[in-house]
């Protein structure tokens, strides 16, 4: 008994004393961009900033459970300026435009004079974190050390491949489409139909427009030897939703409408082999009128659409739905908003599940908000998560 007393209290003395450790954490630093250079240049380090949302929920558990560790806070601490900006708040828009911030969290490594030294996305192990700052205090097997090399002229395949997963890890789309492009039509149709380059092309290429891709979908089945056609099939299907969906969410303040690639899109869905086909084109279809603002012809789509029964299960078909009211909630004339608002009702009424009712109240609700209907919308969305259970 006294040598199991004795082993509990070792291993919580263990443990107390590894959680105790644990009292350090990244310090940043107050002020503004241009401060932060001038920190740098004073201290003759290098900027570390971490470019988070609000929203954003790695981002959140990176500050709780990576920045804490001390190993991380004394290794940052001693060799960066370290600095953390909201990317939607006050500079962070104009930060995020000047060096590629898409994606968070985005870990950035920047030289005295601003210059983007290193970059990587996404939440980090402690070791993972000290060892990308090493690489850009080293300047070696960074970002900018790929890029340079590979303008340089290198192509060495096994170098092209490592700066193609850098470039996945900093999440540079661009960059990732035109070196992975460049990468595979060096490949013969041996080297193309394999494992190896099945994986770099999910994990880096998805406009089904482009030539790779349209490639993969007409001989789709000759990757069936290294994966299963279920699996190619929904790859397919995924790149086709993602295209038809940046038209879906089109809004003004996205730039032009992109008529020539909407035409070639539709033209080409409609060649695809795959059962939501028919529900890729009646999106289409409907976005077709947010291009001219017209509410009143997207409403009218939708239900000549829902006529059809193309939307094969209860998700389907509150997707389209959901999808599609965010822009009556936003045009700002009442009589769509009370139309969509009694529509919902049915919708509720005929919802087959708790869940996709309580969906639509979710909807319904900001509907009421925006036609300050508050009081409503308030009680709508307390309601929704005990439907949702019942």
């Amino acid at each position: 008994m006294k040598i199991i007393q004795y082993i509990l209290l070792v291993c919580s003395l263990c443990l107390f004393g590894k959680t105790g450790a644990q009292n350090r954490s990244i310090e940043f630093r107050e002020g503004n961009w241009e401060q932060m250079l001038k920190m740098a240049k004073k201290e003759k380090k290098m900027i570390f900033v971490d470019c988070y949302t609000s929203w954003c929920g790695p981002c959140k558990m990176l500050a709780k459970n990576i920045f804490t560790q001390d190993s991380v806070a004394d290794f940052y601490n001693a060799n960066f300026i370290c600095f953390q900006i909201d990317m939607e708040k006050g500079e962070g828009p104009e930060l995020a435009r000047k060096y590629g911030v898409a994606a968070f969290p985005t870990l950035l490594y920047v030289d005295k004079d601003g210059m983007l030294k290193h970059c990587v996305v996404g939440n980090q192990q402690a070791h993972e974190l000290i060892r990308n700052g090493e690489k850009a205090l080293k300047g070696e097997q960074t970002l900018l050390d790929f890029q340079r090399r590979y303008d340089a002229g290198e192509r060495d395949r096994a170098f092209v491949k490592q700066y193609i997963d850098v470039l996945f890890k900093a999440y540079r789309p661009q960059l990732q489409k035109e070196v992975v492009t460049e990468y595979i039509n060096r490949l013969s149709d041996a080297e193309f139909y394999t494992r190896e380059t099945w994986d770099i092309i999910i994990r880096n290429l998805s406009d089904p427009l482009s030539p790779i891709l349209k490639k993969v979908a007409a001989k789709r089945y000759y990757f069936s030897h290294v994966v299963s056609r279920d699996t190619i099939d929904i790859f397919i299907d995924y790149t086709l939703k993602s295209a038809v969906s940046s038209f879906v969410w089109w809004t003004p303040d996205k730039g032009v409408f992109n008529q020539q690639r909407y035409d070639e899109l539709l033209a080409y869905i409609f060649t695809q082999p795959l059962p939501k086909v028919p529900q890729y084109v009646a999106s289409l279809y409907a976005a077709a009128y947010l291009k001219t603002g017209d509410i009143r012809g997207m409403l009218d789509e939708m239900y000549h659409s829902l006529q059809y029964g193309i939307f094969y299960t209860p998700q389907d078909k509150l997707d389209f739905i959901r999808n599609f009211l965010r822009h009556v909630e936003t045009c700002g004339n009442e009589t769509f908003m009370n139309e969509a608002n009694a529509w919902l009702d049915k919708l509720m009424e005929s919802a087959p599940s708790g869940y996709y009712k309580s969906e639509y109240m979710k909807v319904k609700a900001r509907i009421l908000r925006v036609l300050g209907k508050v009081d409503e919308a308030n009680e709508l969305e307390l309601q929704a998560p005990k439907v949702r259970m019942s």
